[in-house]
């Protein structure tokens, strides 16, 4: 059976930051899927849906092979069990189950078959990012030989913000992200799949594929096995990025992520 890749992400438009994994893995035969927590935010959350579909379509898979949870946006971190359920469930699904009519259809997996999730990193960035990188990491507590890969996207800097950069943010983990150099395909996915996320070009992508443009990373994304977070801690000494725009605090994001994984046991 063909490998299972699923894309863990808090938001539609996350793939941006990791088109260059996700065009590998199709390329490479993979049975891919993917995963949106939240819908909402910068746009209504039907619009952001579309936007997900459109987004499968242009990836030439399956609206089965995808699945939107539409949780409130900046609100993943409440509900880690359910996350972490859904992602096990989607990589479960036999790949002749990802049809529209059979998208809700959980059947075992090729037991053989190796299964690996790409999640955002835990950076401090946005608290929905963070929310999943500790949802990925429940997930693969609970089923060893799962392989998870984080990428980061956004946080906050020395100097100020910081886009996709190789070098980690988390304080307990020193381990640089490998940087995967993008060719022309990539780059071409990345702008297409941009343009699927239309709501949120002005607001958001243009910006931050400016800056990592401008930092020297425009065909770079790097990745990482994910480290052993201990998610008590801040990803990174001084305030977050997400303390200055929502009204979320480390110390309440971190009680909450306790709640969460306490609720797994």
């Amino acid at each position: 059976m063909a490998p299972v890749t699923l894309f863990l992400l808090a938001h539609h438009d996350d793939e941006v930051f990791c088109a260059g994994h996700l065009r590998r893995a199709l390329a490479g035969g993979e049975s891919v899927r993917l995963l949106w927590a939240t819908a909402g935010g910068l746009a209504p959350a039907r619009r952001r849906i579309a936007e997900g579909a459109r987004v499968l379509k242009l990836l030439d898979l399956p609206a089965g092979a995808g699945r939107d949870l539409q949780l409130r946006d900046q609100h993943a971190v409440e509900h880690i069990p359910v996350i972490a359920r859904e992602a096990a469930r989607l990589l479960d699904q036999r790949a002749d189950q990802q049809s529209a009519d059979d998208a809700t259809v959980s059947l075992p997996a090729d037991e053989d078959a190796v299964l690996t999730v790409y999640v955002p990193a835990y950076e401090g960035g946005h608290p929905d990012h963070d929310a999943l990188n500790l949802a990925a990491a429940a997930a693969a507590a609970a089923r060893p030989g799962l392989r998870v890969v984080e990428f980061p996207l956004y946080r906050r800097g020395r100097f100020g913000l910081v886009v996709q950069s190789p070098a980690p943010a988390a304080a307990n983990s020193s381990d640089r992200f490998a940087v995967l150099a993008l060719d022309d395909e990539d780059l071409a996915l990345r702008r297409e799949l941009a343009r699927a996320n239309a709501s949120q070009l002005a607001p958001s992508l243009l910006p931050l594929l400016a800056a990592a443009r401008w930092a020297g990373r425009g065909r770079a994304e790097p990745a990482r096995p994910l480290p052993a977070h201990d998610y008590a801690l801040r990803p990174h000494r001084g305030r977050l990025l997400y303390e200055f725009y929502t009204p979320w605090r480390f110390a309440a994001w971190s009680a909450a992520a306790g709640t969460g994984a306490r609720r797994l046991t």
